[in-house]
Formats: C-alpha cells, sequence, structure tokens
C-alpha cells in the first residue's frame, strides 16, 4: 500500500513538473496525432491562466463592470433605437430577456427607462447635458474593452477616434439583427414545418437544435468581440475556437447562477429590495471575467509557436536580452536597407523563435529609445509592424548600446564621482572599452 502511495506521488510530481516547465521544452516538430493536440490544449490553458494572473485581469473586469453600468442604458437607446426603426423592437427585447432570464426585472425597468429617453429625445427634451453624458458613456466602455485587449494583445495603442466610432455602430447594427435573427429562425421553422410529416419524426431531435441556437448566437458574439475588439490582427480560427469555449464557460456560469437564486432569500434580509443589484454586480464582474479570459485563450493560441521558454523571459539575462534586441533590430535594418515590406512583431518573433512577450517588450523599448517607431500595417486589421526611426547608416552596435545603457533616469541627489570615484571610474572605463570595439552597424551584423 505504502509503495502504490509513493507511486501515485511519483506519477502526480512527474506531471506537475510536466505542466509547468517541461512542457515548455517539448521539440513540437516531433509531436504528432492526438498527443501534440492534447499538449497544445494544455498549453494554451496554462498560458491563457498565466496570463489573465499575470494581466490582473479580475481588476481590469471591474474596472469594465463600473463602466458597463454607466453604458447599459445609453447602449439600449442605440440597439432599441435601430430595432424600432426596423419594427422590431419587441422582437429584440424578447429575445434579450430570453438571453438573460435572471434579470428580467432589471430588463423590464431598463426598457421603461429607456422608453421614456427615445420617447423625450424625440420631442427635443434631452438636449445639452443629456445627450453629453450618452456619448461620454457610450465612448468610455469603448475605450475601456479595447484597452482592456490591447493589454492582453501586448499592443501599446489604441485605434484612432474615428475608426472607433465607426466600428462600434458597425457592431450595434449587426447586434440585433444577429439576435433577432436567433429568434426568427426558430419562430419560422416551428410554424412552417410544424405539421410536416418529417418535422414529425424528427421533432425531438430539431426541438433541441432550436434550443440551442441561442448557445451558438452567443459563441459568435464572443468570436465577433474578440476578432475586431483587439488593435491587431486576430486570425479567425482562433477566435472561433476560444468563442466556442467562453460560449460553453458562460452558458455554464448562467446554469449555476439560475440555480443559485436560493441565495436571494439571504441577500432579501441584508439588502431588502436592493438585493438584485449585489448580484446583478456578480454576474456583470463574472461575465467580464470569462469575456477577458476567452481573450486570453485566442492570444495564446494564435502566439502558441512562439511561447517557447515563456517562463523563462522574466528572467532573461542582460546578454541575452541584448543580444535579442540586436537580433530584432538588424532584421528590421536588413529588410528595410532591402525594401521590403516591414515586419510585425509576430512575424519577427516565428522568424527568430523568440517569445512573443520578449519580442513586444524588445520592440516597445527600442521604440522609446527613438531607434524605430511603429507604424500601421497594409490594411487596417493587420497589426502594428516596426521601422527604423532614424538613418540605417548610424544605427551602430555602439550606439544601440549606450542607449540602452543610459534609459531612465539618473536625476537623484547624489555625485557618484564624489561617493565613490573608483568605482563610477571603473563602470566608465568598462563602456568606452565597449564603445571602442562597436562601431560595426547593426545592418551589416
Amino acid at each position: 500500500m505504502a509503495n502504490k502511495l509513493h507511486t501515485y506521488k511519483e506519477k502526480i510530481i512527474r506531471f506537475l513538473q510536466f505542466l509547468t516547465a517541461d512542457i515548455w521544452r517539448v521539440d513540437t516538430s516531433k509531436e504528432k496525432g492526438l498527443r501534440r493536440i492534447i499538449n497544445n490544449i494544455f498549453r494554451i490553458l496554462i498560458l491563457a491562466g498565466r496570463g489573465f494572473t499575470n494581466n490582473k485581469l479580475v481588476m481590469v473586469a471591474s474596472g469594465l463592470t463600473y463602466f458597463t453600468l454607466l453604458a447599459a442604458v445609453p447602449i439600449l437607446c442605440i440597439l432599441l433605437a435601430i430595432a424600432k426603426g426596423f419594427n422590431l423592437q419587441d422582437v429584440l427585447q424578447n429575445e434579450l430577456l430570453n438571453i438573460f432570464p435572471t434579470h428580467g426585472n432589471i430588463l423590464s425597468m431598463a426598457f421603461k427607462l429607456v422608453e421614456q429617453v427615445l420617447t423625450a429625445a424625440t420631442k427635443g427634451v434631452v438636449i445639452g447635458v443629456g445627450i453629453i453624458f450618452i456619448l461620454w458613456a457610450v465612448f468610455s466602455i469603448i475605450n475601456n474593452i479595447e484597452r482592456s485587449f490591447n493589454i492582453i494583445w501586448q499592443v501599446p495603442k489604441s485605434r484612432a477616434i474615428s475608426r472607433k466610432i465607426t466600428e462600434f455602430f458597425a457592431a450595434m447594427l449587426i447586434l440585433p439583427i444577429l439576435l433577432i435573427l436567433s429568434s426568427g429562425i426558430s419562430i419560422f421553422i416551428k410554424t412552417n414545418f410544424a405539421n410536416n410529416e418529417i418535422w414529425m419524426a424528427f421533432s425531438p431531435v430539431i426541438n433541441f437544435l432550436i434550443k440551442t441556437i441561442p448557445f451558438f448566437v452567443t459563441c459568435l458574439l464572443f468570436s465577433f468581440l474578440y476578432f475586431i475588439v483587439p488593435n491587431t490582427k486576430v486570425q479567425w480560427r482562433n477566435t472561433l475556437i476560444s468563442g466556442l469555449l467562453t460560449g460553453s464557460i458562460y452558458h455554464i456560469f448562467q446554469y449555476l447562477y439560475i440555480n443559485g437564486q436560493i441565495w436571494v432569500n439571504s441577500y432579501n434580509a441584508i439588502y431588502g429590495s436592493f438585493a438584485a443589484f449585489p448580484l446583478l454586480l456578480l454576474w456583470v464582474q463574472a461575465t467580464w471575467m470569462i469575456v477577458l479570459l476567452g481573450g486570453e485563450i485566442t492570444y495564446a493560441s494564435q502566439n502558441l509557436d512562439n511561447f517557447m521558454f515563456e517562463k523563462e523571459t522574466k528572467r532573461v539575462s542582460f546578454r541575452y536580452r541584448l543580444y535579442f534586441t540586436m537580433l530584432l533590430l538588424r532584421d528590421i535594418c536588413q529588410g528595410f536597407a532591402q525594401g521590403q515590406a516591414a515586419m510585425s512583431a509576430h512575424d519577427l518573433s516565428s522568424r527568430n523563435h523568440i517569445p512573443i512577450r520578449l519580442t513586444q517588450k524588445q520592440l516597445s523599448q527600442l521604440c522609446d529609445l527613438k531607434i524605430l517607431c511603429e507604424m500601421p500595417g497594409p490594411d487596417p486589421n493587420s497589426s502594428l509592424v516596426y521601422q527604423p526611426a532614424m538613418d540605417i547608416n548610424l544605427i551602430s552596435v555602439n550606439m544601440v548600446f549606450e542607449k540602452m545603457f543610459k534609459a531612465g533616469t539618473e536625476d537623484f541627489n547624489m555625485s557618484p564621482e564624489e561617493q565613490s570615484p573608483l568605482l563610477w571610474q571603473t563602470m566608465i572605463e568598462m563602456e568606452n572599452n565597449i564603445k571602442s570595439n562597436g562601431d560595426t552597424l547593426v545592418k551589416n551584423l
């Protein structure tokens, strides 16, 4: 018995060692079939969980919860106004009630409030401060959602305001259409095939498929969100996988939330008539956490090949950091000299087998040092690309090292020459020795 326990303990230790370290050292070119798929799933989930923690996405979800509550009514106004233009306001309201069954009372109150706002707006009552607040609330949620996904995707810059507004209203136009279609398809099938013999034979299966329509619509909405929000190029294949997984997690959470409504009785004793409010906060917070986790899954699956030795990037030596920086800079300078298309961080990471996060970090540092500059890609949805910010005939090893060595502030209330003259002089001599041997241009390396 003791031997069996010892054996199980060793297996568990080996498995944990494999998940935390060895899985990143496996030669992926030798992995095949089911083993490769299973290992990749583990890698993606580990990376997503690690990114979720490192990027502090629980705090990000809290901020998004606040802005969601602020922007809920303005966004509902836009959605229902679009649906009202097609005389489909009631259909959209019913579909929203079906998607969020646990918040029927809150949605009903929101619908009445939206109706009052829309009625007042048509009469010219809502002007000035009211319109400014609606626009500010909508823009705030757009800006914060994009910023959150840019954190996940390591994108330093957001879209231009004009693009944000254009894509938001495009999403607001597509969203009600999807919701109405999901309801309309099920109604069309039931009304047109109710008396059909084939329908009668397969009605249990077809009814089951109809019930799954909201699930697939939710998955499509998540996929659409993961595709359009990050300010970089995202592959559809990865968004569909993460959308399906996130949609499944979301519906499991919905099921647990609905069946956990017995907690409301204890909340009533504390909050009284406000019991629904903390539950709404809990639901919005958890939903945003699920959405952001899906964003991490999308990012990890798209950049999986560039995450090998990702754990080592946190403790990479200064020598290797300098080497990686020179390697990236050399490729950019040589490509520029040869008239090739500018490369993105993903291109450079794949080409040199450098972890994507380390690649992004070193490229950002080179941009901060004014050695490189970021530029928009060839099309609106493509990633940022990198070009030299100065004459490549001036970018030498010495110049790059000096800029990196002196990056940051030295404005302290102290004098190294007086505090420790010998130590300071030794450091100056080391720096001069490197300078004397660093005249080679980076493009010639």
